[in-house]
Order: C-alpha cells, then sequence, then structure tokens
C-alpha cells in the first residue's frame, strides 16, 4: 500500500510539474492557503529576509493563513493595493508594487499575486514578476490549476514558486484535507 502511495504521488507531482512549467513540486500540503502560506516562507528562508508583499486580490482565506503563519514568524507582511479605476481595476497596481519594492524600509523576500485573482481577473504576472526579480524578491503565483488549461503556466511567465488548491483537480476530501 505504501508503495502505491508513493507511486501515486509521485505520478500526481509530475503532471503537476508539467502543467505548471516547474521543475519541483510538492504535493504534501493540505490546502491552497498553507501552499500560499508555505510558498511565502520559503521566499523568506531562500532570501534571508522578512517582508512579503502580497495582493490584496489574493483569496482572502489565503491571506489569513499566510497573516498567521508569518506573525509567529516574524515576517512582515504588506499589502499591495488593487487599481481603482480604468481598464485594470480590480488587478494589482504595478506603480505601486514598485514603489514598495523601493522604498527603503526593508529588502522584500516574496511577492505573492494570484491568478486569476480572487475577482476573477488577469493580472499581469510576467511584470509583477520582472519587478519582483529586479529588487532581489522571489516571485510566487497563487494559479488555479484548472485555469492553466488556457492561461500560461507560472514557469513561463518567470514564477519561481507556485501555489494552489488541489480540490478543484477532483480530488476528493480525505483525513482532513484534499
Amino acid at each position: 500500500v505504501s508503495q502505491g502511495t508513493l507511486q501515486s504521488i509521485y505520478e500526481y507531482e509530475s503532471l503537476l510539474g508539467e502543467l505548471m512549467d516547474l521543475d519541483v513540486v510538492s504535493a504534501s500540503h493540505y490546502d491552497g492557503g498553507a501552499a500560499t502560506a508555505e510558498a511565502g516562507l520559503m521566499t523568506c528562508r531562500a532570501t534571508k529576509r522578512e517582508r512579503l508583499l502580497v495582493s490584496r486580490a489574493i483569496h482572502p482565506h489565503y491571506r489569513q493563513t499566510l497573516e498567521t503563519y508569518c506573525e509567529g514568524a516574524g515576517i512582515r507582511v504588506d499589502d499591495i493595493p488593487l487599481v481603482a479605476e480604468g481598464p485594470d481595476a480590480g488587478t494589482t497596481d504595478l506603480a505601486a508594487l514598485a514603489r514598495l519594492l523601493d522604498d527603503g524600509q526593508s529588502p522584500v523576500a516574496g511577492v505573492l499575486v494570484a491568478q486569476p485573482n480572487f475577482l476573477g481577473l488577469l493580472e499581469p504576472m510576467a511584470r509583477a514578476g520582472k519587478l519582483a526579480h529586479a529588487a532581489g524578491a522571489r516571485f510566487v503565483a497563487v494559479v488555479e490549476p484548472v485555469s492553466l488549461s488556457v492561461l500560461a503556466p507560472p514557469g513561463q511567465y518567470g514564477a519561481d514558486i507556485a501555489s494552489g488548491e488541489g480540490q478543484p483537480l477532483g480530488i476528493p476530501p480525505q483525513f482532513g484535507g484534499p
């Protein structure tokens, strides 16, 4: 039984690696919120920095989970506001992101943006990733895996890390999570 479980996890991770266009995948989280929080912590460990910038358009439950993880670890979480009006209204404000990355307060470990975002809008992921990388931060794409059948995968627009929820793939809840 354990060998079959290992094989199925290997197959799942391999297929997700192809879907996300990323080299490494972990299926060791219970839900998208925990995966997103761990992605944020990973950026802090990788950069030795203690500040995250998180789009206001990430799922509120994911944001709460991330903030809970970071509070105990002493990691600062700052919001990236959304564009208020015009054709890009409801998406992450990249001008504000650039200002937050260059504010001189403390260096940023990671920038987290959802694709599609919580409002169902498409984000300018490649541009957000370039801004993050220019500041020495890691870029985290919080994705809806089914959307990757029509949207570019995180690896194609420069995401260092991707997180998401496995439930939309039809994985039934078991032992406390999907």
